[in-house]
């Protein structure tokens, strides 16, 4: 959203020849769209410096201030960012891939965090490895890292995917479906997982090797027009990376009160959580791989480039 706003100030010039006043105008205003999807333990970097002020202080030199969005879908998002009502967002890999490859001017400009795909069933289920996952129910949403890792995991298996029956529901909807024993398993991500552990309700399965890259994504119209805001923002992401990794309970507690989650949820979720990451090779290629799968699946029309299109670094 990259909005201008003019502030007329109420302050005064006395002028010698009669005293006479004239408003002085103060500076423009700029605001900056930061949005995340859903909720996710992963944005905890952004999560500290949103609630520290450090986007604040970082945007004010620049004559800016942060407006803060968590949109609920992932075509709200696109939408946002094709409309420039969105500059910055955190999110994982596959959104800012199909927005690429869908003609949005998006890059991938800092890497915020690494965790695992998790597979979670019910508490007592018969499912005890992946490769029983073949002829069950999944509840995952399309087009996510979640997605990406049951067929990737499975395949490692020995399970093909199309002997998984796979459901297109957003965590809300898994979640209700979950609880209800409508489905087999449900992929998601933390604090998703947790909630359902820490309610004994479900466990993960073991032996997965998928992960999920949580990214900060930058508007390519906002970063060239404003390459020393953006770079202010990237800076801010990875003091609160640093941070965050030094201090964990105090990041905890912090998650915890901007998620609005059970800290006992925060602090399950924590340890699978790597913080101290940056987007090496390893990294690109991964998000490759989840590039090529979403063109295979024919849920993009056109194979992205992850080095070449997607990171600006």
């Amino acid at each position: 959203m990259f909005r201008r706003l003019g502030i007329f100030g109420c302050a005064a010039t006395l002028l010698l020849t009669g005293g006479l006043s004239l408003p002085a105008i103060a500076a423009e205003v700029t605001t900056v769209g930061i949005g995340t999807f859903s909720i996710a333990i992963d944005y905890s970097p952004y999560l500290v410096a949103k609630q520290k002020g450090w986007f604040d202080q970082a945007l004010a030199p620049f004559h800016a201030k942060p407006s803060f969005t968590q949109f609920e879908t992932l075509p709200a998002i696109n939408e946002a960012l094709a409309t420039d009502r969105l500059d910055v967002v955190f999110e994982a890999e596959p959104p800012v891939i199909i927005a690429k490859a869908a003609g949005i001017d998006v890059h991938v400009t800092d890497l915020g965090c690494t965790l695992p795909v998790d597979i979670l069933v019910p508490t007592g289920s018969k499912i005890r490895a992946i490769n029983d996952l073949k002829g069950k129910t999944v509840a995952v949403l399309a087009g996510t890292s979640s997605q990406y890792g049951v067929l990737a995991d499975a395949s490692a298996a020995g399970v093909d995917g199309k002997d998984i029956e796979m459901v297109d529901m957003a965590p809300p909807e898994g979640k209700a479906a979950f609880e209800s024993g409508k489905v087999d398993a449900w992929a998601v991500w933390p604090p998703w997982v947790e909630q359902e552990i820490v309610a004994g309700r479900g466990s993960t399965l073991e032996g997965g090797q998928a992960t999920i890259q949580s990214i900060m994504a930058i508007r390519g119209g906002f970063e060239d027009r404003n390459p020393k805001m953006a770079k202010a923002i990237i800076g801010v992401e990875e003091h609160a990376k640093a941070w965050v990794a030094a201090h964990p309970d105090e990041a905890i507690a912090i998650v915890a009160q901007e998620a609005g989650l059970d800290p006992k949820v925060v602090r399950l979720a924590w340890p699978k959580h790597h913080f101290s990451v940056s987007l090496t090779p390893d990294v690109i290629s991964d998000i490759q791989r989840k590039a090529d799968f979403l063109f295979k699946r024919g849920l993009v029309r056109t194979r992205v480039d992850v080095d070449k299109d997607l990171i600006r670094q």
